[in-house]
């Protein structure tokens, strides 16, 4: 099974190619635009997992993105209305961003898989993210996890 991983648009852009269970490649972004902290969409990323799984977008059996876009833009919303007028300049800034790719996050990752990819394209949670790629890779069972970052 070849599942690829996504994150985007928020900072350290990156892409992982999984074949069942074993990490075949993972790169971050910014390693082939030389910008630190990339947030654009992983297009080279992703090409280079695809280059390394020696596979072609249409063999892939899964593309998991590292959140749920709605559940994040109602966190924001609702931060912007609690800091509210303070935060509208903010979310004015914000907005062009997420009408014109956030929300509409298949239409990018079929422009970057080239519409090849016929699968549906799977959303979890930030956090379970997080988890799932500590956990999986690493060989154990069973563990506990705990999840704490910045966001969310």
């Amino acid at each position: 099974m070849n599942i690829l991983g996504i994150s985007a648009y928020y900072h350290d852009s990156a892409a992982a190619l999984v074949r069942d269970g074993e990490i075949i490649a993972a790169a971050r972004e910014e390693r082939f635009s030389r910008q630190k902290h990339d947030s654009r969409f992983p297009t080279n990323a992703v090409d280079y997992c695809l280059q390394a799984g020696e596979i072609i977008a249409k063999q892939l059996d899964y593309v998991v993105f590292y959140e749920k876009p709605l559940v994040k833009f109602e966190r924001l919303l609702e931060t912007y209305i609690a800091y509210a007028p303070l935060g509208f300049r903010q979310f004015l800034m914000a907005l062009p961003l997420w009408l014109r790719q956030k929300f509409h996050l298949p239409r990018e990752m079929d422009k970057a898989l080239m519409g090849q990819y016929k699968g549906c394209y799977v959303f979890i949670e930030h956090h379970e993210s997080h988890a799932a790629s500590a956990f999986f890779p690493s060989g154990f069972e069973e563990a506990a996890i705990l999840t704490m970052d910045g966001v969310g």
